[in-house]
């Protein structure tokens, strides 16, 4: 059975400050002038020992069944530390939250009276306050700070309070320090409600067991040697020989190719020809890394404005510029560890490296592992007319949409990109994840005003959907479009299905190559491209995107060919295919002619080649290693890590919630009108059936957006 708990009000993450005075007439008794900061105006009286502070509650932060959060009277409170407290806000419901689904997972209601059950109902008003305050409130609080370090976290029962210390009970990430998780672990006791503690409770750090543990796992090898004048020694220089001495004169005609704001076009495919650049214009040779705030700066000072970066999303749920699902290849990190399982606060401003695949070894760049959040800003602020396309990997476009949604001004600068590998249920499987994530039933009569503001928010945001030709024959995606037709015609269907299922959104590209022109697939693909392309599809305006996927280094050979490889999504090296599919994704102007939308590695090579349409020489010259010819490399040196973080991260995967997504589809039939039709005893049956799928009360918490989407969407909303 499921138990549910009434949750917190929703926090206000972004309030105006008040604009007439407030005071807590059990504390004060003289009202006074409001103050520049927008708090009341006042003196700032010494606290007595063992006294408790004076306390006022923040203006408009409270909801309708929950108090205000409280500050000490003599705080200092400027904006940012009111967007500091909003965001703390954000932090303590996501644990109410965590503890009354665990609790209703498991089937056990919390004692009432009890810290736990308060805490997850949001009963306990929060109480934030800067070190002194926060020890004279400890000290007035019985058996509190005497003669020992008090905790950070605190629980006044009597006063059905919960108090932070400001300093010390958050860390970078938007989380709880472990001092604060494990005083919070104590005073729920859940294993005294019968209850487990749950990973989310037990600090960050490694005990030593753990750490003794993690001497056994296999290493990812090489350490840090120098940097040799500036310049990464084991890579050559790009000499940009496919130009053939035509470099300078491209350069002048890169506007042709080259759109400022593309992402904010009325019509991509109206715009022709656009370079996209793949990963920034990084050069390992002068120590530019991949996904790197100096490779988009260099972009951007050559001229380019449309760059697409690769986004991975921490355990805390911070999107990150990177590639890999582990962070042992540009990251000085022998454990090699997931980034899913990792908080943010251990990857902020990492350094990040550029590694020599022969032997593993690497030179430390003078770049920071960046924020998704923290790069966007950075386009927007300082790169007028650039975009970015985020290539988002599994599981991590929801945390992106998020970020767009709370701070839309970054949306008209950025698109997310979604794989058909990782989405086979289309959009409606991020719709349910979405739903997921918010707390928002799919098909439940109370909760369809934040279905339709949600998706309204998503109509906004601009999407890029990728189809590569093998998943249309899948099983599961044939289950979720199967189409009406058999053969060509059937896959036909199921390719364009999965394609226009992303016109709820915006789509400003469309990737649908085609692999093996030849088969069944091959065709029902080339005929799936032609039909989105027709007025009324909702995808008619996007752009058809075409990418190129050059090898990440090369090897030269005793007979003068080249040898070529990839790094692998956990740090494992791989030879690049033989196969003719992947030689011309490796071959400048190969595919010149099948799109609008061009991604590459080599810019430059593709202005040369699209304006003189022909291809050029196989192979990236800026990725070849200086070492003699025929020198191997040992492909498994990292072989047993790499497996090692591959099962662990296949273990944690989820596939498609089918009976989920079945909802999502059939609330989204009731919220257009079919709900119209029904006698009230089917919509209440309806309802009933929607209660097992996760029913929200009147008053939602825990979301990172929830107060923009539960309190908007009471709202009704004229149509744009």
């Amino acid at each position: 059975m499921r138990v549910s708990y009434p949750p917190a009000a929703a926090s206000t993450t972004a309030v105006k400050t008040a604009e007439a005075p407030f005071v807590d007439t059990a504390t004060v008794s003289t009202p006074m002038a409001a103050a520049p900061s927008g708090l009341a105006g006042r003196s700032r009286p010494r606290l007595p020992n063992a006294s408790a502070p004076p306390l006022v509650p923040l203006p408009d932060a409270g909801g309708k069944r929950a108090a205000a959060p409280l500050v000490a009277l003599d705080g200092d409170f400027s904006k940012e530390r009111r967007a500091e407290i909003d965001a703390r806000q954000v932090t303590v419901q996501g644990l109410q939250t965590k503890l009354g689904t665990l609790s209703a997972d498991a089937g056990v209601a919390l004692k009432p009276g009890s810290v736990a059950a308060q805490f997850a109902a949001g009963t306990l008003t929060p109480v934030y306050l800067d070190p002194p305050a926060f020890r004279a409130m400890a000290k007035s609080l019985s058996g509190q700070g005497a003669g020992r370090k008090t905790e950070p976290l605190l629980v006044d029962e009597q006063g059905q309070r919960i108090v932070f210390d400001l300093e010390r009970a958050f860390v970078p990430g938007d989380r709880l320090s472990d001092e604060a998780t494990a005083a919070l672990g104590k005073a729920l006791d859940l294993p005294a409600q019968g209850l487990k503690n749950p990973d989310w409770l037990q600090p960050a750090a490694q005990s030593r067991t753990s750490r003794r543990q993690l001497q056994k796992v296999p290493r990812y090898k090489g350490h840090e040697i120098p940097a040799q004048q500036g310049a990464v020694g084991f890579f050559k220089a790009n000499d940009h020989r496919l130009l053939e001495g035509k470099g300078e004169t491209l350069r002048a005609q890169r506007k042709e190719l080259v759109h400022e704001n593309y992402l904010q076009a009325d019509s991509t495919k109206a715009l022709g020809k656009d370079v996209m650049v793949h990963r920034g214009l990084y050069d390992f040779h002068k120590g530019i890394p991949e996904n790197s705030i100096a490779a988009l700066d260099r972009a951007y000072d050559e001229g380019y404005r449309t760059l697409e970066l690769d986004v991975q999303v921490t355990a805390d749920g911070v999107p990150m510029m990177m590639h890999d699902f582990t962070v042992g290849r540009i990251l000085d990190d022998p454990e090699d560890r997931l980034v899913a399982q990792t908080p943010f606060s251990q990857l902020r401003d990492q350094p990040l490296v550029i590694r020599n695949p022969v032997d593993g070894n690497f030179v430390r760049t003078d770049q920071r592992l960046a924020s998704i959040e923290q790069m966007l800003n950075h386009v927007r602020t300082t790169k007028p007319g650039m975009s970015i396309v985020l290539d988002c990997k599994e599981q991590t476009p929801e945390d992106v949409a998020l970020l767009l949604m709370k701070q839309p001004k970054l949306g008209g600068i950025a698109a997310i990109k979604v794989n058909s590998a990782f989405y086979k249920g289309g959009f409606d499987q991020f719709f349910s994840n979405m739903c997921k994530r918010l707390q928002i039933n799919p098909e439940h009569s109370q909760d369809e005003p934040r279905r339709l503001k949600l998706r309204r928010d998503l109509g906004k945001i601009n999407v890029v959907p990728v189809l590569d030709q093998g998943p249309i024959e899948e099983p599961q995606v044939r289950k979720f479009f199967p189409g009406g037709g058999t053969g060509v015609e059937g896959l036909a269907d199921t390719a364009t299905g999965w394609l226009k299922s992303w016109s709820q959104m915006h789509p400003v590209i469309v990737e649908a190559m085609v692999s093996n022109p030849d088969t069944d697939a091959g065709k029902a693909m080339q005929m799936a491209r032609a039909r989105v392309r027709q007025p009324g599809s909702g995808m008619d305006k996007a752009a058809l995107g075409v990418v190129y996927r050059y090898e990440d280094f090369s090897l030269p050979k005793s007979d003068g060919s080249r040898e070529y490889f990839t790094w692998g999504i956990f740090g494992e090296i791989n030879p690049l295919p033989k196969v003719k599919f992947e030689e011309e994704r490796g071959t400048t102007g190969a595919f010149r002619d099948r799109g609008e939308s061009v991604l590459t590695d080599q810019p430059d090579e593709e202005f040369l080649a699209l304006r003189e349409n022909r291809r050029l020489s196989h192979g990236h010259t800026g990725m070849e290693l200086d070492v003699p010819p025929d020198t191997q490399i040992d492909k498994n040196r990292d072989a047993e890590i790499a497996a090692l973080r591959k099962k662990q991260f296949m273990e944690a995967k989820q596939g498609p919630d089918e009976v989920h997504i079945q909802a999502v589809r059939d609330g989204e039939r009731l919220d257009q009108g079919a709900s119209l039709q029904l006698p009230p005893a089917a919509r209440q049956a309806i309802d009933k059936h929607a209660e097992a799928l996760g029913l929200l009360t009147d008053l939602y918490r825990g979301a990172p957006v929830s107060h923009y989407l539960n309190e908007q969407a009471k709202q009704t909303e004229p149509k744009e």
